[in-house]
């Protein structure tokens, strides 16, 4: 599923009207794409003229990268190395939660009768 990088985002409305399902809006000035709507067409990123609009393979190394940095500013916040590690430990369980949730749905999903 395309993903929109916020920050190169130009707001020139292209991918909006490209977009054959109608599954892409502004909203603060910032194209977003409705997942439940989209088709995974890619039109919206061949359009782009600034490649704000990530393809799938881009989606994991950029919320990875998106992820570290939301880490590394909590690290900063950190006033000695017990607090940090704490930080990182709290992370590491809230990521184990989240495993076991995708775990679970792709199971729940693989059971489906269609």
């Amino acid at each position: 599923m395309p993903l929109v990088n916020k920050s190169k985002c130009v707001s020139c409305k292209k991918c909006v009207k490209k977009c054959p399902v109608d599954a892409i809006e502004m909203v603060k000035g910032k194209a977003v794409i409705e997942e439940d709507k989209c088709i995974n067409c890619g039109k919206c990123i061949k359009i782009c003229p600034v490649k704000a609009i990530l393809k799938d393979r881009e989606v994991v190394r950029f919320l990875i990268s998106s992820n570290m940095n939301d880490v590394k500013d909590s690290l900063s916040d950190s006033k000695n190395k017990k607090a940090k590690k704490r930080v990182i430990r709290s992370r590491m369980r809230q990521l184990k939660r989240e495993q076991q949730v995708l775990r679970g749905m792709m199971k729940e999903l693989k059971r489906l009768k269609l």
